[in-house]
């Protein structure tokens, strides 16, 4: 849901700022734990984003672009600071944020999915670190075509296309993975 039209940007109302906390810390959560695969930190980020947000949320200007965009655009410059200051590799793999259960414990089903997951997970580490980031605003935030477009400037349309592909191109790794495995 996008909240141009509902969030006023001067906001010093606590409780206004507890509605945009309550509608958008999952999806920032997840999209920074596709991010950098790591629970603790991500909540650690996701505070820090917060605190920001909350000091920047008078610097918002509906005339310059959506809520969403402007919230993941502090999100998404946040982890890439992250990153900098601890000079760590910036892209892990999509299956990265999933909890999997101690392999001991599983039945042969569960890790037969946990081979998929790895193998999806590797198949995600060779994209490119843009489309990587488009798979944790589509995929981890659950950002519509029309916000990403904002984030990356460029079209919604473009945004589907380029989804689409990236899409197409992980099914046609796991294709590959069954075949192998069959």
């Amino acid at each position: 849901m996008d909240d141009t039209k509902t969030i006023n940007p001067f906001l010093d109302d606590a409780l206004d700022f507890d509605t945009i906390y309550d509608r958008y810390f999952d999806r920032v959560f997840q999209f920074i734990l596709y991010r950098v695969g790591n629970r603790e930190v991500a909540k650690d980020l996701a505070s820090d984003i917060f605190l920001k947000i909350y000091k920047k949320l008078s610097t918002y200007r509906p005339e310059k672009g959506s809520f969403d965009a402007w919230i993941f655009t502090i999100a998404g410059n946040h982890v890439k600071d992250y990153y900098r200051k601890n000079n760590r590799f910036q892209w892990l793999p999509i299956a990265a944020v999933r909890d999997i259960p101690d392999p001991v414990a599983r039945s042969e089903e569960l890790v037969e999915e946990r081979e998929e997951i790895e193998y999806l997970r590797r198949a995600v580490k060779k994209l490119r670190p843009d489309d990587q980031l488009l798979i944790s605003y589509k995929f981890g935030a659950e950002l519509s075509n029309q916000t990403i477009a904002e984030l990356i400037h460029t079209n919604p349309n473009h945004v589907g296309v380029m989804i689409h592909r990236l899409v197409n191109r992980l099914r046609n790794e796991m294709e590959a993975y069954y075949e192998g495995t069959t």
